[in-house]
């Protein structure tokens, strides 16, 4: 195995840095840790204990000022995408919260989304983010899933993939002209629920007209994942 070269080596500590640096900024629960562990939190990322001082002093007003301000920014997104679903979560207990989301794996990892609609890349759109992480956090592809989060979850989300489509966007989106449509239960072939383009709600039971939906060029929202993201070389 060939070793590493000094310039590998110093990448390589610049990126663990550079996420850990983010970790802070955006995860409640990595700050709190940082102020009592500091050690566990720099092993957790490969660094060692003297690369401390390379972390900028989170206790700092401005340092707390940025991160409410990106955090904030953040949750008023999903919530203005997902008013329902988080209303509904918020009434029940054991759901999961934002701050489960704002420090979780996906929220950090950029191929864990869909493009962004003006084009940018991976890694700029946390609405999809969101919904692959709460649609895997809560089984909403269980055949015993919460069939009311389940209903909201996709409307929702389903609604603003529209809205994505009708405004300039990444070619990516082009896959949701004229609506999408998922079944009411997961393992069930019906009833389907159909958002249409012009974001009007039906309720199919035909199963003649179901089978035509993915002929007729609609999407199952079941079958949206994030897309296979290449590697990029990054700055660092």
């Amino acid at each position: 195995m060939q070793e590493p070269t000094a310039e590998q080596a110093l990448r390589d500590r610049a990126r663990k840095l550079q996420a850990l640096h983010i970790k802070l900024l955006f995860c409640p629960t990595t700050q709190e840790q940082w102020l009592t562990e500091v050690s566990k939190v720099l092993d957790a990322f490969g660094l060692p204990s003297n690369m401390q001082d390379r972390i900028p002093d989170i206790t700092t007003d401005q340092f707390k000022a940025e991160s409410i301000g990106r955090r904030t920014l953040v949750e008023r997104s999903i919530g203005k995408a997902f008013p329902e679903t988080k209303q509904y979560l918020e009434t029940s207990p054991d759901s999961p919260t934002f701050n489960d989301f704002i420090c979780s794996d996906e929220f950090f990892d950029a191929k864990s989304g869909l493009p962004h609609s003006s084009g940018v890349g991976p890694g700029y759109e946390n609405i999809s983010k969101y919904f692959f992480w709460l649609k895997q956090e809560t089984k909403l592809n269980s055949a015993d899933c919460d069939l009311d989060l389940r209903n909201k979850v996709y409307t929702e989300f389903a609604t603003w993939l529209i809205n994505e489509f009708n405004r300039p966007h990444d070619p990516y989106y082009d896959q949701f002209e004229g609506g999408l449509y998922w079944v009411q239960k997961p393992n069930e072939n019906k009833p389907v629920i159909l958002l249409s383009d012009k974001y009007v709600l039906y309720t199919l039971n035909d199963t003649k007209t179901i089978k035509q939906l993915p002929q007729i060029g609609l999407t199952d929202l079941d079958g949206v994942e994030p897309p296979d993201w290449p590697d990029e070389a990054t700055l660092i």
